[in-house]
């Protein structure tokens, strides 16, 4: 397949996946609309440079996603859902073309395209892009420090440092300084390993991406002041060392992250030990990848606070080793047996998949087989699937036969060791029942869900839409008043947060600079802004359902 064709192939391949229900699923968690109400923010108060919550409170992450939710949010205002998701998506879609133009041009034309579907398909991966969150945007922009780096290491490109150090200024600006850590951690694994690390450039790569994102970063403290260094401080060295002391939460024990590192690379784990073959060949840019992953793994594990979407910018680095082993894989040897035996896995996978498709097309209802198992909430959104489930049944159908009559070429391919055919076969499948998922199962899943899930889904759908209503206890600076606030104590106010019930710190800390305590540092950024009172009292609105 010639390269254009290749690449838009998986440019199509990834906006179909990744959009496939964008607009359809509704907000029903809090992280979504959390970051949504930042980016409407920015559109009504026209304050791009430092990004914070309505009522003054600063966001948690610096502006990178923002900028582009609150774009989008401004190109597509009656539907937010689709709006917040689409930087995202855009950026899942770039970073898989970035790696199949990485794996094409180190490794051959025969590694691009397993190595952009396994990138592609992964399920952490596809979590992450259709996700209206930060973590996509980090993955995305470090992706292309990994790639200006490999091909440096491969083929001395001219620009590959430039590019690295770009994607790792982006990266700063996506969720702080991590982006600095992890190349530098990769690059320090090299130098121990004792492999050449002078093509890098180093510290000029990351010396001027900290420069380049310092310049956002003074003029956000020559804003905001000490309120900016708090929020570095928690979400940066206070959750590494001291979630719950922060309140930050995600506190887990040093091995939580290995298992569901392994389940976020679904369905690509049984073929892990083809990521070891391009090892053998003792090439830089296999090296650099492995201690990517390595040091990567490491520095997450040793975090106090863990999430399985951490691990999200290793992905691409693993994604290159399989594309690479796939396209030159072991003849014979205990790698190639043990993916071999790892590969028997996909065909009864597939087997169970089409079963369950067609039991629930069929009106089988398996929701009461693990209700003892799942939460009152869960169940209920299990429930709802299941009835979303009984209301597509003809599609259902249809792909549980095409699921059933693919699965025999799965197992001849694994049977031969006929990995290219493999890969395409599974990512296709896998594309095929999450899409489907997304546009039939999901929206239907989650709109039913307990109202107090439920109530988070919707952002008012016109950005200019009112922030503030009547009946909390919270006031608004009048413009000019002047006044200096001081923020209360960190603990204080991310363990206010925490609290069931509660609409956001913002809230919290509103409410007590009301009753004649500290006030939140922004009140006077929002008054001086521009910010005009409202009558009586005022609060956040919380998301609330729509209809529709």
């Amino acid at each position: 397949m010639r390269a254009a064709r290749e690449a838009v192939l998986v440019v199509a391949g990834c906006l179909a996946l990744y959009l496939a229900g964008a607009a359809d699923v509704p907000f029903y968690t809090r992280g979504e609309p959390r970051e949504g109400l930042v980016a409407r923010e920015m559109l009504r108060s026209h304050a791009w440079l430092v990004p914070a919550r309505p009522g003054g409170e600063l966001a948690r992450k610096p502006p990178l996603y923002y900028w582009a939710a609150a774009g989008a949010l401004g190109v597509l205002p009656e539907r937010p859902e689709l709006a917040l998701r689409l930087p995202s998506a855009v950026l899942g879609t770039a970073a898989v073309l970035g790696t199949w133009a990485t794996a094409r041009a180190v490794w051959g034309a025969a590694a691009g395209l397993p190595a952009a579907l396994v990138l592609a398909t992964t399920f952490e991966w596809t979590r992450a892009a259709v996700s209206a969150r930060v973590d996509m945007a980090l993955a995305a922009v470090l992706t292309a420090t990994l790639a200006g780096w490999t091909l440096a290491l491969a083929r001395g490109t001219r620009g590959a440092t430039a590019l690295a150090a770009l994607g790792a200024a982006l990266g700063t600006l996506a969720k702080g300084p991590v982006a600095l850590v992890l190349p530098g951690l990769a690059a320090a694994g090299l130098r121990i390993a004792r492999r050449e690390v002078r093509p890098l450039r180093v510290v000029p790569v990351l010396g001027g991406a900290a420069a380049l994102a310092g310049l956002w970063y003074a003029a956000a403290f020559a804003r905001e002041g000490s309120a900016l260094l708090d929020v570095v401080a928690r979400e940066n060295w206070l959750r590494f060392v001291d979630p719950e002391g922060a309140a930050t939460g995600h506190a887990h024990a040093a091995l939580y992250l290995v298992p569901l590192g392994l389940v976020g690379l679904l369905p690509w784990t049984p073929l892990l030990p083809l990521a070891l073959v391009p090892l053998r060949d003792r090439r830089a840019a296999a090296a650099l990848a492995a201690a990517w992953v390595a040091t990567g793994v490491v520095f997450f594990s040793l975090a106090a606070a863990k999430r399985s979407v951490y691990l999200l910018p290793l992905h691409p680095a693993v994604a290159l080793l399989l594309g690479a082993g796939v396209a030159a894989p072991p003849a014979h040897g205990r790698l190639e047996r043990l993916a071999s035996l790892g590969a028997l896995l996909f065909a009864p996978a597939g087997l169970g998949l089409a079963a369950l498709g067609g039991a629930l097309a069929l009106g089988v209802d398996p929701v009461p087989l693990v209700q003892p198992w799942l939460r009152p909430d869960d169940a209920a959104g299990a429930a709802t699937l299941a009835a979303a489930a009984r209301a597509a049944s003809p599609w259902l159908l249809l792909l549980a036969v095409v699921t059933a009559a693919a699965t025999p070429l799965v197992a001849r391919a694994a049977a031969r060791a006929e990995w290219r055919r493999l890969v395409l076969a599974v990512a296709a499948l896998f594309a095929l029942w999450t899409a489907s998922f997304d546009t039939l199962l999901h929206p239907g899943g989650v709109a039913q869900r307990p109202a107090r899930r439920a109530a988070l889904r919707a952002l008012p759908t016109r950005p200019r839409a009112p922030l503030l209503r009547a009946g909390s206890a919270a006031r608004v600076a009048a413009p000019g008043s002047g006044r200096r606030r001081t923020a209360p104590p960190l603990g204080e106010r991310v363990a206010a947060a925490a609290r069931p019930g509660r609409a956001g710190p913002h809230r919290a800390r509103g409410e007590r600079g009301a009753a004649g305590g500290a006030r939140p540092p922004g009140a006077d950024r929002s008054a001086r802004r521009g910010a005009r009172p409202r009558a009586g009292r005022g609060r956040v609105a919380a998301p609330r359902a729509q209809n529709g």
